[in-house]
């Protein structure tokens, strides 16, 4: 069985190591690196306004109403998650232009302006149509999936428009460095700019849909079906975990995937949870943190606990101690490596299964109305229970799920655990 895992890793290696330094695919999953925190700061906000300061059901209620209070927490949400997909099209444009050796601050903003191009300018309010506004729909964590091709295609523009000498402006040798360069990307940044409004208006008035709508249809309601759906979740968190068992990082190999999706689809529940509307979506990242990762990936918690209460072995007792800390905060690599759980065939099987059973679980209650839907964004750090209390919007029931999961992944991994132990005796 030791030389079946060893083959499946010899095949499934080299594919994931292309697929996690692919420049496109790294540029994307750095840039949301980079605008986590923003995502948790807004989130936190929309946490403090909704469960303590709202007039109707906030913890503070009794205390008088604080809901004037709640514009300070609008206006750090607008300037965070309000302008997501902005922020991020920065993010991926300036990854990838270091990737090409580009002015990367210059090419950054370029990237920008490339997404802005693409949006609307104007909107019909009460009837009547406002120019030059932007809407939220486009600057937020739905205009993603726009933000993350229109960056990535106006740096590659640069790209190819930077190896034609005849767009380069010759400078004085007297001139600083930094302003030649800025100038050298002048012509291009104007050509890049020209093609991106033209691509807009071409789609508004040939195809009678902005780019935003035809994206939405053809790519991202597609993506977001299979990912709302129980199957398309259950196979995305098999090969994610599939991977861990195989020494690879499953979930940063596969963020440039999942993550636009499910950023996406928390903000529309955060957004129709301020409106006080229904919550669309079950499955977002809050929602996998809370009920999938429990102590890392492959709900590794219930590992550790299983192996305090039934491992005879000494060594795997010790490195209990010494992950158990990181575990309570979910990282779990200290756990992974240090059994190690990696090529083990005995452990790789809950690895893989007990995620994948947790989330049917949580997916089928929160399907049901028996727990809340998740609305905020918590860090993926947040402790287990907690987190799934939090990212509900302050439900007990959530947090009881959590704790139950816990206890159902402690009994799934025992027999694992006992088995593992006693191969090394016969060994």
């Amino acid at each position: 069985m030791q030389k079946f895992a060893e083959k499946i890793s010899e095949l499934l290696g080299p594919i994931a190591s292309k697929f996690s330094t692919q420049r496109h695919l790294v540029a994307i999953r750095d840039g949301f690196i980079a605008v986590m925190p923003l995502v948790i700061v807004g989130s936190i906000f929309v946490l403090i306004n909704n469960v303590f300061l709202d007039s109707t059901n906030g913890l503070l209620n009794n205390l008088g109403n604080f809901d004037k209070y709640k514009e300070i927490g609008l206006s750090a949400y607008y300037a965070t998650l309000g302008f997501l997909s902005i922020f991020l099209a920065f993010g991926v444009g300036y990854k990838l232009s270091k990737e090409y050796e580009l002015d990367q601050l210059g090419s950054g903003f370029i990237a920008v302006a490339s997404v802005i191009a693409l949006m609307p300018t104007s909107m019909k309010v009460s009837g009547e149509t406002i120019f030059g506004v932007f809407s939220e729909t486009y600057t937020s964590a739905i205009g993603l999936f726009v933000a993350i091709f229109g960056s990535i295609i106006a740096i590659e523009l640069l790209r190819l428009l930077k190896k034609v000498e005849a767009l380069k402006i010759k400078m004085p040798e007297s001139v600083p460095p930094t302003v030649a360069k800025s100038f050298n990307l002048l012509i291009p940044a104007i050509i890049v700019l020209t093609t991106f409004s033209l691509v807009s208006f071409g789609a508004t008035n040939l195809i009678g849909l902005n780019i935003y709508e035809i994206v939405s249809k053809v790519i991202q309601t597609p993506i977001q079906a299979v990912f709302q759906g129980l199957p398309g979740i259950v196979m995305v968190l098999f090969f994610q975990n599939l991977l861990w068992g195989f020494g690879l990082h499953g979930a940063f190999i596969l963020s440039p995937i999942t993550e636009p999706t499910l950023l996406t689809a928390i903000q529309e529940n955060m957004t129709a949870y301020q409106a006080g509307l229904d919550i669309p979506n079950i499955v977002t990242k809050p929602f996998l943190d809370a009920f999938s990762f429990a102590g890392g990936g492959g709900f590794t918690i219930g590992l550790l606990i299983a192996i305090f209460l039934v491992s005879k072995r000494e060594d795997y007792r010790s490195i209990g101690k010494l992950s158990a800390v990181p575990s309570c905060f979910n990282i779990n690599e200290p756990l992974i490596f240090g059994l190690p759980v990696v090529f083990n065939p005995i452990l790789m099987i809950p690895l893989v299964l007990v995620p994948v059973i947790n989330v049917i679980i949580a997916y089928l209650f929160t399907s049901a109305g028996l727990i809340s839907k998740t609305v905020v964004m918590v860090p993926w750090t947040t402790p287990p229970v907690i987190s799934a209390y939090l990212a509900t919007g302050g439900d007990f029931r959530a947090a009881l799920l959590s704790l139950g999961l816990i206890v159902l992944s402690v009994i799934l991994y025992m027999p694992f655990v006992i088995a593992d132990n006693k191969t090394v005796k016969e060994n």
